[in-house]
């Protein structure tokens, strides 16, 4: 699973900045993220051809701490200046719709389930903060995400605002993200990401840990490079300091 970006115009130092203003957001979540690039909505012309300078693109993403991945949806006529460039060609895909703001207010209106690769949530919005809006923001602050099912190898959960608890396993090759603390019932396999917005107070509970990476605040641990006992056992993680403590929970 790969994570796009559309660009819609060819200044680069504007991309640069509004993509940096996105990382900054949370920098956890797109710590060393793979994108592809793709170009759809651009209305690529010789002039406009020579305006994208695709090497500065390149250098741009990667001092951002992106990892460029490739282009898609660029003219066929451009695709040997893209690999001197450094670039990847990947295949078109439909040009995306995007809607208008009539109509994106309307889908904010609906509530939509989201997709199964990737389930975020957004502290909810009810009655109570007009007439209670103390504790609206109490609400918002403890908000948190459920998953009753196993994670599959591909997915990517984050829950934003608050915990996530897990009643499942997760895949290998899953990602699991939570501005809060992070509860796995079952085995804990794949990436596990607490803390992301920067909570070092955030933990990691799990019945079996086995996860390939482990973040907390920024913190990180590959679990094949730690000296921990507790790999297929049940553990909590925390952060003392700059380092990542593996507790054991039996």
């Amino acid at each position: 699973m790969l994570n796009v970006v559309h660009l819609q115009e060819f200044d680069i130092d504007k991309i640069c900045k509004e993509l940096k203003m996105k990382r900054d957001g949370s920098p956890q979540f797109f710590m060393r993220i793979p994108i592809v690039i793709d170009c759809a909505e651009l209305d690529f012309g010789s002039e406009h051809e020579l305006l994208l300078d695709f090497s500065a693109l390149k250098m741009g993403l990667l001092k951002l701490g992106f990892i460029p991945i490739g282009l898609r949806n660029t003219p066929q006529g451009m695709k040997n200046l893209l690999l001197k460039s450094g670039w990847m060609v990947m295949p078109a895909s439909t040009k995306p719709n995007m809607p208008s703001n009539s109509s994106r207010q309307e889908n904010e209106d609906k509530q939509i389930e989201p997709p199964d690769n990737v389930i975020a949530t957004e502290p909810p919005v009810t009655d109570n903060k007009k007439s209670h809006p103390d504790a609206s923001k109490q609400k918002e602050k403890h908000s948190s995400l459920t998953i009753d099912r196993p994670v599959r190898s591909g997915q990517q959960i984050y829950a934003t605002g608050g915990d996530l608890t897990v009643l499942a396993a997760t895949s290998a090759g899953s990602e699991i993200m939570a501005d809060g603390s992070i509860h796995v019932y079952g085995a804990l396999r794949g990436r596990v990401l607490a803390g992301v917005s920067g909570n070092q107070s955030a933990r990691i509970f799990c019945s079996s840990l086995q996860a390939e990476l482990i973040v907390i605040a920024g913190r990180y641990q590959l679990l094949d490079e730690s000296n921990t006992t507790l790999i297929g056992k049940p553990a909590m993680i925390r952060l003392d300091g700059e380092k990542l403590i593996i507790e054991s929970l039996a």
